[in-house]
């Protein structure tokens, strides 16, 4: 039993998965292999279609914003502000 908190035993670290490293390989070349009917039948789609599929593909090139969540604040604000301008014209 490890009760030291420590790791012991499975991959030392930064080593990558064997199986996700098989299965990038795999989908590596299933994509190369089919590139070419991937961009035939991108081609023969519609407008709205191949507007969907392109920005879904965007995803794996760009970034991802984080989604925030925006709340109102609500403080207790008066509802009416009324200004009175005094004019004087007097000059001193």
């Amino acid at each position: 039993m490890n009760n030291t908190g420590k790791k012991f035993g499975g991959r030392k670290k930064n080593t990558p998965n064997v199986l996700t490293k098989q299965s990038k390989e795999l989908l590596s070349e299933f994509m190369q292999s089919n590139y070419s009917m991937f961009l035939e039948r991108l081609n023969n789609l519609n407008d709205k279609d191949y507007c969907s599929n392109y920005i879904s593909l965007l995803r794996y090139i760009l970034p991802t914003l984080k989604a925030t969540e925006i709340t109102e604040v609500k403080e207790n604000l008066p509802k009416k502000v009324e200004f009175e301008i005094i004019y004087s014209n007097q000059n001193k």
